[in-house]
C-alpha cells in the first residue's frame, strides 16, 4: 500500500506534524494487491477500492449456504475450478462473482439481471447487483431497472442499492439518488454506509455543510470510523476551520 508523507505545511494544518498518513482506500489512486482475497486481481493498477469490493463480494458469498468451498478456491486464485464448482452445484451467484473478479463485468451483469427476473425477492441477488452496478456501463440501465423492481417495498438495503445504481448512470442521477440515501440512513440507524455515500456526493462548496452533517452523524453511530475522520479533516480544512480539521486528522491517525 503506498504511503504519502504529508507535511503540516502541505495540508495547511499547523501542529499536525510531518506524520506518515496512509489514505483510506477510496482516496488512493492505486495499490498493489496483497495476498489472500486481495490478490484476486494481480494487476498493480487495480484500485484499492476495487480490492475492497472483491473482498466484500467474497464475504457475501461465504455467508451463503454451500458457497464456502468455492470461495476458498477463489481466494486461492483457482478461478476456473471455482466457476466449474459453482456451475456444477447450481450456485449462479458464485459464477457471477467469479466472472466479475476476472474482469468479465458484462457477463456477470447479464447473469445477475437474469437472476433478478427469476428471483425478484432474493436479497443476495439485490446485494450483488447493487455492489457491482457501474462496472459494466452497457448494463447500468438494465441493472438499475432490476434494482428498482427488487428494492420495493422500502428497506435500508433496497434504498441504498437503488441510490447507488442511480449514481452509476451516465450521467449520474444524483438528485434522485440523494433522497434514497437519506431514507436508507434513517431506516438503518446503526449503519453508516448511506451517510458516507451522502457525504461523497455533497462535493461542492454549497453542499459542504450537508456533507459535514452526514459525516458527523456517521461518527455518532461509529466514533472509530476512520474514513469519516479523514474526510472531515479535508472538509473542515476547505471551510477554513483548521482546529477541527487538525482534530479529525489526529483521530484518523490514531485509528490507523
Amino acid at each position: 500500500m503506498p504511503r504519502l508523507l504529508i507535511a503540516a505545511a502541505l495540508l495547511g494544518l499547523a501542529g499536525v506534524g510531518a506524520a506518515q498518513i496512509t489514505k483510506p482506500p477510496e482516496f488512493q489512486e492505486n495499490r498493489k494487491i496483497q495476498a489472500g482475497a486481495a490478490s484476486l486481481d494481480g494487476s498493480s493498477h487495480v484500485s484499492a477500492e476495487r480490492t475492497e469490493l472483491h473482498r466484500a463480494l467474497l464475504d457475501r458469498l461465504r455467508a451463503l449456504p454451500r458457497y464456502a468451498e468455492g470461495v476458498r478456491l477463489l481466494e486461492s486464485q483457482l478461478f476456473g475450478p471455482a466457476e466449474q464448482l459453482f456451475e456444477k452445484q447450481g450456485l449462479p451467484l458464485g459464477v457471477a462473482v467469479t466472472r466479475f473478479i476476472l474482469g468479465q463485468a458484462d457477463s456477470s451483469a447479464e447473469l445477475l439481471c437474469r437472476l433478478a427476473t427469476q428471483r425478484p425477492t432474493d436479497a443476495a441477488v439485490l446485494a450483488m447487483l447493487g455492489e457491482t452496478v457501474g462496472a459494466a456501463p452497457n448494463w447500468s440501465a438494465r441493472m438499475l431497472a432490476a434494482i428498482r423492481t427488487m428494492a420495493t417495498p422500502e428497506s435500508a438495503d433496497g434504498e441504498f442499492y437503488l441510490a447507488r445504481a442511480l449514481l452509476k448512470q451516465d450521467p449520474p442521477l444524483t438528485a434522485e439518488a440523494l433522497p434514497h440515501l437519506s431514507r436508507s440512513a434513517a431506516l438503518a440507524p446503526k449503519e453508516t454506509r448511506a451517510l458516507l455515500e451522502l457525504a461523497r456526493q455533497e462535493n461542492t462548496p454549497e453542499r459542504r455543510p450537508a456533507a459535514i452533517a452526514a459525516l458527523e452523524e456517521a461518527l455518532r453511530r461509529d466514533e472509530k470510523l476512520s474514513v469519516a475522520h479523514y474526510r472531515l479533516a479535508q472538509l473542515y480544512r476547505a471551510a477554513g476551520q483548521l482546529e477541527k480539521s487538525r482534530e479529525h486528522l489526529r483521530r484518523y491517525q490514531e485509528l490507523k
